[in-house]
C-alpha cells in the first residue's frame, strides 16, 4: 500500500465534537486518516467553545460558533501551517473551505450544495448555486462519494477529481460487540416473524410515510418494521402510528451502535425509502456488511450501490410490498462477500492511501 509523506500534517476540516458527535462525517474522517504516513494529524470543527484536545491520533480544534468564528479558525490554521513542515488540507466543511486564508488541497462532496437546497427549496437557493461555484474555485482536487454527486453537483473540471465510495465504521466492532448485544434484543424479537430494520432520519426525504402504510397493509402477516433514527417529523410520525393501531411498526428513536448492530445482527431484511438528496446509502452497505439481504428505493444514487436492479422498488407501497417478498426468498444469499469487495475499510484506506500520495 503506497504511503503519504511521513512529514506531511493533514488538516482535516469538518463539523463536530469528535467526543460528542460521532456518526457521519466524523466517522468517514477517522477512516480516511487511516490512509495517513503521519502518525498524528489535525481535526478542524465548529463547536460550543474554542477548546483542544486529542482523540486517537488526532490533534483536535473545536472552533466557537459566534461571530469571532472564521477569524479563530484561520489564527489555528495559519498556526498549524507554521509549526508544521508540510500541511495538506482535507475538507468536509464548504464554509471551511470557502473562508479559509489557505486553499484546500482536497474536498470530500457528501452532498452537492446547490442540489440539496434547490430539491429542499430554500429561498436563497440562487446564493447557495453561486457559493458552490466560488467553492470549488477555492479547492484543488475533489472526491465525490458516487456518480450521483458528481453529476448533481456544480464541479465543471473534467479531470481533478475522484469517485469513493464510503465505508462503515461498524466493520471495527463487527465481532467485537454484535453478538453480545444481539443476546440481549433477540428477546425483543418475536422468532416468528420477518423482522425489517429501517435506519433512516426522520424527514420528507426519508419516505417513512409509505413506510407507515406499508405496515398498515401488511399488519396482519408476518412482517415487523423497526426504524432507528430521530429528526423533525418524530412525533408527527409516532402520533400516526398510535392513531392506527400499528403494532407491527416500531421507531426505536436514536439508538447506540451497540444497539444499531445488534439490530443489523437480529434483522431478517434492511430497507432504505429515499425520495431525494441520498448521495450515498450507509444503511445498503451495512445491511450487506451484516450478510442481509437489502432492498430501497430506485432513487439517487442507490442504484449504484445496490448489488442488484431486482432489490430496487418504485416509491409506491405495493411496490415495496413485493420486493419485501421478494428479499424474503434471498435471505440465504452471501451478501457480505459483496461488501467486501466493493466497500471494505481496507479497499476505502487503500484508494485513499494512492491520492494522498498523488496529492502531495
Amino acid at each position: 500500500m503506497s504511503k503519504t509523506p511521513k512529514n506531511t500534517k493533514i488538516v482535516y476540516l469538518g463539523f463536530n465534537n469528535m467526543l460528542k458527535h460521532k456518526r457521519g462525517v466524523e466517522n468517514v474522517i477517522d477512516f480516511q486518516s487511516k490512509a495517513s504516513a503521519s502518525k498524528i494529524n489535525y481535526y478542524v470543527h465548529w463547536d460550543d467553545k474554542t477548546n483542544v484536545y486529542r482523540y486517537k491520533d488526532f490533534i483536535c480544534i473545536g472552533i466557537k460558533t459566534d461571530f469571532l468564528k472564521y477569524f479563530v479558525f484561520n489564527w489555528f490554521i495559519l498556526r498549524i501551517k507554521r509549526k508544521e513542515k508540510s500541511v495538506f488540507i482535507h475538507s468536509h466543511n464548504t464554509l471551511m473551505s470557502m473562508t479559509c486564508f489557505l486553499n484546500t488541497n482536497l474536498f470530500s462532496v457528501h452532498d452537492a450544495l446547490y442540489y440539496q437546497n434547490k430539491v429542499n427549496d430554500h429561498r436563497l437557493k440562487t446564493l447557495f448555486y453561486l457559493l458552490e461555484i466560488y467553492l470549488y474555485k477555492r479547492v484543488n482536487f475533489v472526491h465525490f462519494i458516487s456518480d450521483f454527486t458528481k453529476k448533481m453537483s456544480l464541479f465543471s473540471n473534467k479531470e481533478n477529481f475522484i469517485i469513493v465510495s464510503n465505508t462503515s465504521h461498524l466493520e471495527g466492532y463487527l465481532n467485537e460487540l454484535a453478538q453480545k448485544e444481539k443476546d440481549k434484543l433477540l428477546i425483543e424479537f418475536n422468532i416468528t416473524k420477518i423482522k425489517v430494520f429501517v435506519v433512516r432520519s426522520m424527514e420528507k426525504r426519508s419516505r417513512i410515510d409509505l413506510l407507515i402504510k406499508v405496515a398498515e397493509q401488511l399488519k396482519d402477516t408476518d412482517f415487523e418494521i423497526f426504524i432507528a433514527g430521530t429528526g423533525p417529523l418524530y412525533n408527527q410520525y409516532e402520533n400516526e402510528i398510535k392513531i392506527l393501531d400499528l403494532q407491527n411498526i416500531k421507531l426505536l428513536g436514536y439508538i447506540s451502535d451497540e444497539h444499531l448492530m445488534s439490530y443489523y445482527s437480529s434483522c431478517d431484511i434492511v430497507l432504505m425509502p429515499a425520495e431525494f438528496a441520498e448521495g450515498f446509502g450507509l444503511p445498503i452497505i451495512e445491511g450487506y456488511l451484516f450478510n442481509k439481504s437489502v432492498i430501497a428505493s430506485k432513487r439517487c444514487a442507490i442504484p449504484e450501490i445496490i448489488i442488484s436492479d431486482e432489490f430496487l422498488f418504485e416509491n409506491t407501497v405495493d411496490n415495496i410490498i413485493e420486493k419485501l417478498h421478494i428479499a424474503k426468498q434471498k435471505l440465504s444469499v452471501s451478501y457480505k462477500e459483496y461488501y467486501d469487495k466493493n466497500f471494505s475499510n481496507q479497499i476505502v484506506i487503500s484508494h485513499f492511501s494512492s491520492l494522498y500520495k498523488k496529492l502531495m
